[in-house]
């Protein structure tokens, strides 16, 4: 159903398009106009900070000028697993010149520019393509497939005021992402400072900052290995036992089950897979109350003089590359985890400093409940206004 007022039309009806050129490895140079490729696409803009493609002047003004970049231009992904990833061309990454993989759009005279980028950052552009794309490991679309793209399009004046209601909301998101990068580094700096000893809290009972020298131990001094007492659930026998009770493996949750095996508060470090040599991607992490955990994790019960969340930050901080012990398969055997190195305050201090770093991520896990929260509405909001289900009013512009 077309809606009263808009038009049916083909994206080439109201947006133009180019797909780059076939560039070849052979014409790339140390030097020269920087080539778009599809790794540039971050965020909604153009990273080139790494960009080591370029062409020669001769050739670009030869054969490619036609397939120079404008600031403002959009351009998708057109390419790989991350086909449909979206950018914005700026004035700061010319001289640009575009590259197969890559299709860059411009709204014609009946589109404004606002509604054509929220279009083809939607879903309804990616599904439409989900259907005409090609190719299986590498999927592929192109020009061809665009000319099948439809859209129910509003009057001009309609469009840019769902525009600029969306927009509205992608400035929301984008603020709070910026926090949430902002507070996860600080967390960062904080954690460098605080479990090296660098930076030493106050001790509420003196008044004045902690003192003593940090204990060196090896982590078998800190925990008792509760291994032993791990099992694994086949994935066919899971059905049978869907419960309440959280299921833990190497990366967190798996699953839900009926039944426990450990009912106290432990700390588990990832023993096998891709996670454990992640700097971003957590393996490390606190199980409180009744839980089951799979034989892909190691488990630890913090000794009485040690504090759990400290020794669990802790390990968190850790570069895990100098201990993988796999080859295929990154892996921490219970031989090297023993003797992974901590340094440990008194008791008390550990104490304070969990607190303060958890304290850390209780901020950052209410900005990331913010977004999310931002970005559904986002979502339920360009569903309605995109098909024309709610319709907005010119006296709405304001009200945005």
């Amino acid at each position: 159903m077309v809606p009263n007022g808009w038009r049916h039309l083909k994206l080439p009806e109201f947006a133009w398009f180019q797909e780059g050129p076939g560039l070849r490895k052979w014409q790339f140079t140390d030097s020269g106009c920087k080539v778009i490729n599809i790794t540039n696409i971050v965020n909604g803009y153009l990273d080139l900070a790494k960009t080591e493609r370029h062409i020669s002047e001769e050739e670009l003004n030869a054969k490619y000028k036609h397939f120079l970049c404008n600031a403002g231009d959009i351009v998708i992904a057109s390419s790989g697993n991350s086909y449909c990833k979206h950018g914005i061309v700026r004035e700061q990454d010319l001289p640009l010149v575009m590259n197969t993989s890559v299709i860059r759009f411009k709204p014609l005279d009946n589109c404004d520019y606002e509604f054509l980028n929220q279009f083809l950052k939607s879903k309804y552009l990616k599904q439409q393509i989900d259907v005409l794309i090609t190719g299986g490991a590498q999927p592929n679309f192109g020009p061809a497939h665009l000319k099948q793209i439809e859209l129910n399009l509003p009057p001009i004046n309609e469009q840019r005021i769902i525009a600029k209601v969306l927009s509205t909301w992608d400035k929301a998101i984008t603020t709070t992402e910026k926090l949430i990068a902002t507070s996860k580094q600080q967390k960062k700096a904080l954690m460098q400072q605080l479990l090296t000893g660098k930076k030493r809290l106050v001790n509420p009972k003196t008044g004045k900052a902690f003192e003593g020298v940090w204990e060196d131990k090896k982590l078998k001094q800190c925990v008792a290995f509760q291994n032993g007492r791990r099992k694994p659930i086949k994935q066919e026998e899971r059905a049978n036992i869907q419960g309440e009770i959280p299921y833990y493996g190497a990366t967190g949750i798996i699953d839900y089950v009926n039944d426990h095996i450990f009912d106290e508060k432990l700390i588990l470090l990832g023993e096998d897979g891709e996670n454990i040599l992640s700097r971003v991607l957590p393996h490390v992490f606190v199980i409180q109350g009744k839980t089951w955990v799979n034989n892909h994790a190691h488990v630890l019960k913090a000794n009485s003089d040690i504090d759990t969340d400290f020794l669990c930050i802790y390990l968190e901080s850790l570069d895990y590359r100098k201990y993988n012990s796999g080859s295929a398969q990154p892996k921490i055997n219970k031989a090297v985890c023993e003797k992974i190195p901590v340094k440990l305050p008194s008791l008390q201090e550990q104490q304070k400093i969990a607190s303060v770093l958890t304290t850390a991520d209780k901020e950052i896990e209410v900005l990331e409940a913010k977004l999310a929260h931002f970005k559904q509405e986002k979502k339920a909001l360009m569903q309605q206004l995109l098909t024309g289900k709610r319709r907005v009013k010119v006296d709405e512009a304001e009200a945005a």
